[in-house]
């Protein structure tokens, strides 16, 4: 009995241990359920949260690349490597993971390069690895994997553009080619990235409904162990609920469930962060609360498919109410869950902040269309207007007006008090001709200091009420700097758009003409032209410059004045200087070249005034042998139209061998624009004058559209570094990398660089760090008499000599400072 009795003891506990084995066996079969339940939401949350981070980092590369092609700024360059550095690394990571030999290291560095958490990169390699063959995955996969070439075209890109843009000489049609491929890679990019985010969103339903259903078979399978397998699976759903609502409230993707009745159901605490509202506050709110008023229509059909089961999601950009009252742009990605066990359909909506995508569109747009230093329209965007405006007159017959205005004495600005002072003129010019104007008046610049203005549904005698009244305003500015006081006034041409205009380039030109007129009658006026006297104008303007500029040739009222080109190396006992154009008027006063110049080239006679300038340097220089015995070389410059003349040369060696001169002694400039598009003319004046001993510098050095190309067919010995870049070298970085690679790239094809537009001590010391062989400005020496300059000691001043003392302490390696 006692045996019986033990038996029947190991018996019951053989059944107790059996079915707490059972109960043991069911309770670790729950917890790997659990935790793979736990472990696949993760990992396709953080596949969402990474495909955001993506998408943004996508988006800024292509607008920092944009912005680069058209600005060349070595900071939006690398602000574009860096973003996308982002998709890049996604892209390694799942090489590594498609690989049939899991690389680990390289798909979790690629994780993590793609600003993914590091405590998701375990299950997302698990899940890429187990599931992403399934159909629902293998779409999001296919999607992920197609954005490869385009990644890898982007970086060809951002090489193809650094390129351009270190070489000095960016090509402006390769430059649009790229920013057009650009816009279409982006393009591609956004719809795969969309696909992505549609085949994840199916995945994570499917995936919610293959889960529910193993939950109810589970449920059944464990209601066979009555109380107890109740109570493990009481705790085994509340853990998993605690570890669901975790990662919803950690994401960094803000998610809401939305009722279809519209009332927000949860938020999760990045929803609450990006809204600037507690999740109390957010709870049972209509959602279209939270949009912006004149939002809530935009796609309000693929709502409703939406919410009749047509569409599978549905992807919208608002506007959302901030609790702040502010506004932020959000990406709204929503998605119907219809088939939770237990649960009625609601929407599962993934929120994004855009509004800084969007800020930098705006901005990228901004500076396509407005000038850079007043704000105002630039010239492209100003005939874009234009020509909308020429068509409503052709549409309705309506009559508008455009105004040409001139400012008259702003070269005298930039002459007297320096390119600083003329920028701040025209800052304020601009600020209070807009002042002026109505406020659906159309303003631009147009360049240098000539704006355009349309006066819309406005006849000509009203246009010329308001332009004298825009020219009487700006009459009355007195512009101070640096205690000179200056008055401009401006020239004004109005022309009327109506129907009868050909086209814009037309009213354009007339406008300019009757510009024209109006300076040519005296300046500081308006003149209204109707489109049919154009021809008139333009005889008459002709003829004014053609006469003036002939009499002053007759009369000997043209004067040469000389600027200084100071050798950065104090111990050279050879200066340069530069002989500049300067014109006396019948009443004595000196006209600036910069009225005089324009017109004589646009109407042909430039080269006479060339060959004036040539003749009196060579018979001054003649006469005064012991001064060329203390330069270096007298630069002159030519102008790109004397080179239609085909005795130029001819005259040129004429007069160097009737007067015997050295030279060596002659340093020519021509613009670096002249040379482009007179290359074959240029090129040949350059031999033949090089074969005589005469030196060749380029002007305006870095403007022209491809500055190195053309160096090594021209026998250039200098390269004058265009004051543009010059003159702002002690605050702007990009003009001093400028500046810096010209004179490297100089230097390196054996040719000594000058710095024009030297205005101040900083300016001399910086370029004196780079190396730059010559300095001129304003800063060094103001321009003097040139046939004073010949019977003179050459002068010396402040800045010079100090300039001199760096020098030989930088000799001596002695800190500048």
């Amino acid at each position: 009995m006692g045996r019986a009795e033990s038996g029947s003891k190991q018996r019951r506990r053989l059944k107790v241990a059996s079915l707490i084995t059972g109960l043991v066996v069911i309770v670790l079969a729950a917890v790997a359920f659990t935790v793979s339940v736990v472990q696949i939401q993760s990992a396709i949350a953080a596949y969402a949260g990474g495909n955001s981070a993506w998408s943004r980092a996508q988006v800024s590369a292509v607008l920092h690349l944009d912005s680069y092609a058209r600005t060349g700024r070595p900071e939006e360059l690398q602000a574009a490597k860096r973003w996308l550095e982002i998709p890049l690394g996604d892209m390694v990571a799942r090489r590594a993971m498609e690989a049939e030999s899991l690389n680990a290291q390289d798909a979790r560095a690629g994780l993590i390069q793609g600003q993914n958490d590091p405590r998701d990169l375990t299950r997302m390699i698990w899940l890429f690895r187990y599931f992403s063959q399934l159909d629902h995955f293998q779409r999001a996969v296919q999607a992920w994997r197609e954005t490869d070439p385009y990644l890898l075209e982007l970086q060809q890109i951002t090489q193809s553009l650094e390129s351009q843009w270190q070489s000095g000489t960016p090509s402006p049609e390769r430059i649009e080619n790229l920013r057009g491929r650009l816009k279409a890679i982006n393009a591609e990019l956004d719809t795969l990235a969309r696909e992505f985010r549609v085949a994840m969103g199916e995945a994570a339903r499917w995936t919610t409904t293959i889960l529910s259903l193993a939950s109810v078979e589970f449920l059944v399978l464990l209601s066979a162990l009555a109380w107890i397998i109740g109570h493990r699976l009481v705790r085994i759903q509340r853990t998993h609920e605690l570890k669901f609502r975790a990662i919803f409230e950690q994401t960094a993707v803000g998610i809401l469930q939305i009722a279809p009745d519209g009332s927000i159901l949860e938020v999760n605490q990045a929803a609450s962060e990006v809204l600037h509202r507690d999740r109390s506050e957010l709870i049972d709110l209509p959602f279209y609360h939270l949009v912006h008023p004149e939002d809530w229509a935009l796609d309000r059909q693929e709502r409703l498919e939406l919410l009749d089961g047509r569409r599978a999601s549905a992807t919208t950009e608002y506007r959302l109410l901030k609790g702040d009252n502010e506004l932020l742009w959000a990406r709204l990605t929503a998605s119907m869950v219809w088939h939770q066990v237990g649960t009625s359909p609601y929407m599962i909506v993934m929120l994004e902040d855009i509004s800084e995508s969007r800020r930098l569109a705006y901005e990228l747009s901004f500076q396509a269309t407005h000038d850079e230093l007043t704000g105002l329209f630039n010239r492209r965007e100003f005939e874009h207007r234009l020509a909308t405006t020429l068509g409503r007159a052709r549409k309705d017959a309506s009559v508008h007006a455009l105004c040409f205005i001139d400012l008259d004495q702003f070269k005298v600005v930039n002459d007297t008090s320096g390119h600083t002072a003329g920028d701040q003129l025209l800052h304020q010019v601009s600020q209070l001709a807009r002042s002026t104007l109505r406020d659906h008046d159309i303003l631009a610049r147009l360049g240098g200091d000539e704006f355009g203005v349309i006066l819309e549904n406005c006849n000509l005698d009203q246009a010329a009420i308001v332009a004298e009244k825009l020219r009487t305003s700006l009459e009355s500015i007195v512009f101070s700097w640096e205690g000179i006081n200056h008055s401009i006034g401006c020239s004004i041409g109005v022309v009327a758009i109506t129907t009868d205009a050909p086209d814009t380039g037309e009213l354009m030109r007339a406008a300019d003409i009757a510009c024209y007129v109006a300076k040519n009658e005296g300046r500081n006026r308006v003149y209204v032209s109707e489109l049919n006297d154009r021809l008139q104008a333009v005889h008459r303007g002709e003829m004014a410059w053609l006469n003036r500029i002939q009499d002053a040739l007759h009369e000997n009222r043209f004067y040469l004045d000389a600027q200084l080109i100071v050798p950065i190396d104090g111990t050279s006992a050879l200066p340069r200087y530069e002989v500049l154009i300067r014109l006396k008027d019948t009443d004595g006063e000196t006209v600036p070249p910069s009225a005089f110049l324009p017109a004589a080239e646009r109407y042909g006679v430039v080269n006479k005034i060339d060959r004036w300038v040539i003749g009196e340097v060579i018979r001054q220089l003649s006469r005064h042998p012991e001064h060329l015995e203390r330069i270096e070389a007298c630069h002159v410059n030519l102008s790109g139209r004397t080179f239609d003349q085909a005795d130029f040369a001819d005259f040129v060696i004429d007069l160097i061998r009737e007067h015997k001169l050295p030279a060596h002694k002659l340093c020519f400039e021509i613009t670096e624009t002249a040379a482009v598009h007179n290359l074959v003319d240029v090129q040949t004046f350059m031999v033949r004058l090089s074969r005589m001993g005469c030196t060749f510098a380029l002007d305006d050095f870095g403007t022209g559209l491809s500055s190195f190309s053309y160096l090594r067919q021209l026998p250039v010995e200098c390269l004058k570094i265009d004051g543009s870049f010059v003159r702002h070298i002690a605050t702007d970085e990009s003009d001093r990398a400028i500046v810096r690679a010209i004179h490297e790239i100089g230097h390196t094809l054996q040719k000594c660089t000058i710095a024009e537009f030297v205005e101040n001590d900083e300016a001399a010391a910086i370029l004196g760090d780079i190396g730059v062989d010559y300095l001129q400005g304003y800063g060094l020496h103001r321009p003097c008499r040139f046939d004073e300059l010949l019977v003179n000691a050459l002068p010396e001043n402040k800045h010079i000599s100090r300039l001199r003392k760096w020098t030989r302490r930088q000799a001596r390696g002695v800190d500048k400072r």
